[in-house]
C-alpha cells in the first residue's frame, strides 16, 4: 500500500511540474509579446532575455519531472548497485548542470545591457556550475572505482534476503 502511495506522490509531483513548464513557456511567450508590442528596442531586449530565462527554467522543471516519472514511477529502483545510482545521478546532475549554464549566459547577457558591475553574480553562478562540472567528474571518478570493486555474489544474496527478511518482518508487524 505504501508502494502505491509513494507512486502515486510521485506522479502527481510529474504532472505537477510538467504543468509548471508548460506555464513558463506560455509565460516566457506573453513576456516577449509584451516587449514586442511596447515597440522598445530596450523593453524588447530584456523582454526576450527574460523569456529565455524562464524557458531554460521550464527545461530545467520539466527535465525534474521527466528524471521522476521515469525512475521513481515507470523503473521502481532502487539504485542497489553502484553503477545504477551512478547513472541516475550523472543524468540529473548533467541536466542541474546544464540548466544553471544557461542561467548563467542569459544573466550575463543581462548584465551586459544594464550596469556591468551586475556581472558579479552571473560569474559567481557559472563558477558555481564549474564547481558542479567538477564534483560531478570527482563523482563519476569515484564510482567507477568503486564499481571496479569486486563484489562476492554470495554476500550480495546473502544481504538480498537478509533485506526481503526484513521487510517481510515489518509487513507482518503491520
Amino acid at each position: 500500500m505504501f508502494q502505491s502511495a509513494a507512486r502515486g506522490m510521485y506522479l502527481l509531483a510529474a504532472v505537477t511540474l510538467s504543468l509548471f513548464a508548460l506555464l513558463f513557456i506560455g509565460l516566457s511567450a506573453l513576456t516577449v509579446v509584451e516587449g514586442v508590442v511596447a515597440l522598445d528596442s530596450h523593453a524588447l531586449t530584456s523582454a526576450m532575455l527574460e523569456g529565455v530565462g524562464m524557458i531554460v527554467l521550464a527545461i530545467a522543471v520539466f527535465e525534474i519531472a521527466k528524471y521522476l516519472y521515469e525512475e521513481e514511477i515507470v523503473r521502481e529502483r532502487e539504485l542497489r548497485r553502484a553503477d545504477e545510482a551512478r547513472r541516475t545521478l550523472t543524468k540529473f546532475l548533467t541536466t542541474i548542470i546544464i540548466a544553471a549554464s544557461l542561467e548563467g549566459l542569459v544573466l550575463v547577457f543581462e548584465a551586459r545591457t544594464s550596469e556591468i558591475s551586475s556581472i558579479v553574480y552571473p560569474v559567481m553562478l557559472l563558477a558555481v556550475v564549474m564547481l558542479l562540472v567538477v564534483g560531478l567528474g570527482a563523482f563519476q571518478w569515484l564510482a567507477r572505482k568503486a564499481e571496479s570493486i569486486h563484489v562476492d555474489p554470495a554476500a550480495s544474496e546473502a544481504d538480498a534476503a537478509e533485506a526481503k527478511q526484513g521487510e517481510e518482518e515489518v509487513i507482518a508487524k503491520a
